[in-house]
């Protein structure tokens, strides 16, 4: 009888240890295909020669900054060229409602900038400047003038789409087929 029980007993064992072992099983193979399958950082882009990443910005310090375009590197330091990018630009503007009550509203723009700068359409003023049908005089939110002009405290830019390709040398990058995306950001103007 006690051989008998003592192979019940390891039997019992072995049947418990099975599915035991088939979930540990299940549990390694996202881990392998987890280490086949590298993390894609994507590198920091800043506004202008400066490490400003988003945030709270002073209007003249947001102006001389942009002119200056986007830069961008990564954690270890490798710098990268930025090719183009996507320039959101919310502009807060008051108008009445439908009962008279002044409300604040957001106008947005979007541009697609070729390259590290904004593009001429937003930075240069236009020559003609949109009159107000009212009383015919310059409307005080002409969209006709330079994005440097306009941009006023409470004003949101968003930078996203932003496409950089790696420097493999101080002059030289990477081909653009073999761009990745920076890391977008926003920023906001403040007094």
């Amino acid at each position: 009888m006690m051989i008998h029980r003592n192979a019940v007993n390891i039997l019992l064992i072995a049947l418990m240890l099975i599915p035991g072992a088939h979930l540990s099983a299940q549990q390694k193979k996202p881990d392998d295909h987890a280490k086949k399958t590298p993390k894609i950082i994507k590198p920091s882009v800043y506004l202008g020669n400066s490490q400003f990443a988003g945030g709270p910005i002073k209007k003249d310090i947001f102006s001389g900054l942009l002119k200056q375009g986007l830069t961008s590197k990564d954690s270890l330091g490798n710098k990268y060229k930025v090719i183009g990018f996507n320039f959101v630009y919310a502009e807060r503007n008051i108008y009445e409602d439908s009962v008279g009550n002044l409300i604040a509203i957001m106008d947005y723009s979007n541009e697609y900038c070729p390259g590290d700068t904004i593009a001429a359409d937003i930075s240069i003023t236009k020559p003609t400047e949109i009159k107000d049908y009212l009383d015919g005089n310059p409307d005080n939110n002409d969209v006709s003038k330079s994005i440097y002009t306009r941009a006023k405290p409470g004003d949101t830019i968003y930078f996203d789409q932003i496409h950089v390709v790696k420097y493999i040398s101080a002059t030289q990058t990477q081909p653009d087929d073999d761009a990745v995306q920076g890391k977008g950001f926003k920023c906001w103007i403040i007094k």
